[in-house]
């Protein structure tokens, strides 16, 4: 088992009030057989300030509860029924689900934010990093066009970049230097909460430490609230403050992360934690011990 190592830093703000509570959340992808539940039945608080993991196996419904919260969901998927109340800062409480499109617009980047899976295909390969952080700040805030050029160089410096990144085009980066260009854009605007989906996905493991460990960073010095979305339980043992384990569609368990990892209490999260490599075992070598007579 890995060593959990999800900390918080000394005085970053955490409380147990919400800033976002999904209540009985039905997601249906129809097909020509019929409706299909992605999500079918989901009960899940997001507490301001924390960093909330989702784990499951693939098709287990982490992502689709993800666009479904950020209101990304396409056909033929769509939501069945229930509510996603979220709290942003200095506004009231509002239904997601029940937004129109120019509020919710309002609300993208500068209040709800996302990382997308797979940093390598969510860029333009035909435009600068600065005009693609141009692109999010200057449609949302158009008061902020006189200090934009010095906000993309410290968004790169917060991130661990060089301000010459601002020059590049996509695929002068690497998969991690693509991954944190995305993290600062999602941070730009300051969002209440920033939802990741895979984040460390494709990139070896030194950089995923770096991801990490960068992911950590915008909760502890800009107080974002976190969702992170993985099937490695290891990324959730090193990152989280609390995991959300889904199987079919359903949260099964939800707990502190070192109270899950220690004592878990659902068989399918048991063997999510067993299937984690452990360092020294080689099942192969047991298999070829077995054949010699």
């Amino acid at each position: 088992m890995p060593e959990v190592t999800a900390a918080r830093v000394p005085g970053t703000e955490l409380t147990d009030e919400p800033l976002v509570e999904i209540k009985d959340l039905r997601v249906h992808y129809r097909t020509t057989k019929g409706d299909v539940p992605a999500v079918n039945g989901v009960d899940l608080a997001i507490r301001r300030g924390e960093i909330l993991g989702i784990a499951g196996e693939s098709g287990s419904g982490k992502t689709t509860l993800a666009v479904a919260l950020l209101r990304l969901l396409r056909p033929p998927g769509y939501v069945a029924g229930g509510e996603i109340v979220f709290r942003p800062r200095g506004s009231p409480p509002v239904d997601l689900l029940e937004l129109d499109e120019r509020r919710l617009r309002a609300l993208r980047w500068k209040a709800l934010s996302y990382l997308p899976q797979g940093s390598m295909n969510s860029m333009n390969p035909v435009m600068r990093v600065a005009d693609q952080f141009r692109d999010v700040i200057l449609e949302h805030r158009r008061d902020l066009r006189g200090d934009v050029d010095a906000m993309i160089r410290r968004l790169l410096r917060q991130v661990g970049l060089d301000e010459n990144v601002a020059r590049m085009y996509p695929h002068e980066l690497s998969g991690g230097m693509k991954q944190r260009v995305l993290m600062a854009i999602s941070i730009a605007l300051e969002p209440d909460l920033v939802v990741a989906d895979e984040p460390t996905t494709a990139l070896d493991v030194t950089i995923q430490r770096v991801i990490l460990q960068s992911l950590g960073d915008l909760r502890d010095q800009f107080g974002v609230t976190l969702v992170v979305i993985s099937h490695d339980m290891g990324v959730h043992a090193q990152l989280v403050d609390r995991v959300a384990v889904m199987y079919e569609g359903k949260v099964v368990e939800v707990g502190d992360v070192r109270q899950v990892f220690k004592r878990p209490q659902h068989p399918y999260t048991k063997s999510l934690i067993e299937s984690i490599p452990k360092i020294g075992e080689a099942p192969w070598r047991e298999e070829q011990r077995s054949r010699v007579p």
